[in-house]
């Protein structure tokens, strides 16, 4: 016959003993039988006591917790009551406290929504802000949404704590990113002209893409660029930038230069989309073709345009052999009041209207110049000219050129 005999103990300790036996009809069996049950639980009541007796605390930690440790302590169970945690016997720990930061001092965050800071290892880990402790922080890291002064205390499991050093972290927003005007005129080079470029919104500080610091921007070469506006930091000299303007893409004018070429009377312009005549510098609002009427003698030009933002002019032509219908051209000159005692008023009055220049000088009888000027007229067909002098008493000679026509010459008397 076989008897099995079982015995369980507190805390993860359990005993089977199997006993057979051989001869049933043994008395003497059966006595040590009973004699080694016996025994036998006074042994398993002793275990238990003693088993009790190593019970270690931890405290901070929920029995829910405790359990997930059960890789660092061997043959656990833990208690349904208390946050007590019983073993059988006990390994040596060998947790060190590391509350060492993966953030080393205080710091100023730009822009960003979270700054994460890890720690070394613990056993145990519980965050705290501005001295408050934070609840579901207890893992090794911390993401931080907020600003405010953040710290670590951790624990080694056997009532053992280090508290981290204190960091202050200060969030601040990113400023307004500004724009750029991006209109046609503004991202088109005429020339040898400049484009500025320039925020609309103002900054501590300004950060374009070619590294300049200025609130403004002369461009004078095609480019594509950008700009960051910044505010300062505390009191040092780090900023917090914006983001990223658009992006201005500067391009160089490519409407070609025109040229020009006379044929008989008039002057031909390479063809445009848009043309601008100068004769003698002055704008004519003759033509606004490619084909322009020569009048007088002179220097003419053209001007042409693609998009009426960027002119290509070309060079000067020069006419020094005017048409045959202008040879003749005379105008009436006079002067009044005549005699003078000094302020007069020229006067020419011409058969059509006039753009050029006057060439006005005043000579005394013995031929030395007394006075000169030059003077540009725009669309005239009667020019009156103020002139005060102080002139000696005498007779004097004043000489008149328009550009195109004949010399005249007038007297006038001095009193």
């Amino acid at each position: 016959m076989v008897f099995y005999f079982e015995t369980r103990m507190k805390y993860s300790f359990s005993q089977i003993v199997t006993i057979e036996i051989v001869n049933e009809s043994s008395l003497f069996m059966k006595k040590n039988i009973y004699f080694f049950f016996l025994l036998l639980i006074a042994f398993s009541k002793i275990s238990a006591q003693s088993i009790s007796r190593s019970a270690i605390s931890f405290y901070g930690q929920s029995a829910i917790n405790l359990k997930a440790t059960a890789g660092q302590i061997a043959n656990g169970s833990s208690a349904s009551t208390s946050n007590s945690f019983v073993i059988g016997f006990q390994q040596p720990l060998n947790y060190k406290i590391n509350v060492g930061l993966s953030l080393l001092s205080d710091t100023i965050v730009c822009g960003i929504s979270k700054l994460i800071i890890k720690s070394g290892t613990c056993f145990a880990y519980q965050w705290f802000k501005n001295d408050t402790a934070i609840i579901d922080q207890r893992t090794d890291s911390i993401s931080i949404l907020s600003s405010g002064v953040y710290k670590l205390v951790g624990s080694d499991g056997l009532n053992k704590f280090d508290t981290s050093k204190s960091i202050r972290v200060t969030f601040i927003p990113k400023p307004t990113k500004p724009n750029l005007n991006s209109s046609l005129k503004d991202t088109i080079l005429c020339f040898n002209d400049t484009i500025r470029l320039k925020s609309n919104l103002v900054y501590e500080r300004y950060l374009w893409s070619t590294g300049d610091t200025t609130s403004n921007l002369l461009v004078n070469s095609p480019t594509s660029i950008f700009l960051r506006g910044g505010v300062r930091i505390g009191s040092t000299s780090n900023y917090c930038y914006s983001d990223s303007s658009n992006i201005i893409t500067i391009k160089k004018n490519t409407t070609p230069i025109p040229s020009l070429l006379r044929v008989e009377d008039n002057l031909y312009s390479t063809d445009s989309k848009n043309y601008r005549w100068f004769m003698n510098n002055l704008a004519s609002p003759v033509s606004a073709s490619n084909v322009y009427r020569i009048l007088y003698k002179g220097f003419y030009a053209v001007e042409t345009s693609i998009d009426k933002i960027c002119w290509s002019r070309s060079k000067d032509f020069i006419v020094q052999n005017a048409p045959t219908s202008s040879d003749q051209n005379n105008y009436l000159l006079s002067a009044y009041p005549n005699p003078t005692t000094g302020f007069f008023y020229l006067q020419a009055k011409l058969d059509k209207r006039y753009s050029g220049y006057m060439e006005l000088s005043i000579v005394d009888q013995g031929g030395a110049s007394k006075w000169n000027i030059k003077k540009y007229i725009f669309n005239e067909n009667n020019i009156r000219l103020p002139i005060n002098l102080k002139l000696n008493k005498g007779s004097y000679s004043i000489q008149v050129k328009l550009n195109g026509y004949k010399t005249q010459v007038i007297q006038i008397i001095a009193l």
